[in-house]
């Protein structure tokens, strides 16, 4: 995966002050910063209202959501706001790049 993508959709996380729902997955840790109660589960497109985000938002949003993991929980650190992949319903934080 690109990181210049991957930067960009956490900057649009970021902006849009998503996710829009404040639930901390407990228990699954950040594999960027360690944090293990910092972490949120990112909305999938269709569950959020374009006219609160904004079309061209909402474009992007959905353009990069399919590039990054179309058909797996996309998640955010609300401490170190890096993006990462859960998989195992939701059991397991896997990071999207490394440094």
């Amino acid at each position: 995966m690109e990181l210049e993508t991957i930067e960009q959709f956490r900057n649009l996380v970021l902006k849009l002050g998503l996710p829009r729902t404040d639930m901390v997955l407990f228990g699954i840790v950040c594999p960027y910063c360690g944090k293990n109660d910092r972490i949120r589960s990112l909305e999938p497109p269709e569950e959020l209202n374009e006219e609160d985000l904004g079309r061209i938002n909402m474009d992007l949003y959905r353009r990069i959501w399919g590039e990054l993991q179309p058909k797996d929980v996309l998640a955010v650190c609300k401490f170190c706001h890096n993006i990462m992949q859960l998989q195992g319903e939701a059991k397991k934080a896997i990071p999207l790049y490394e440094w």
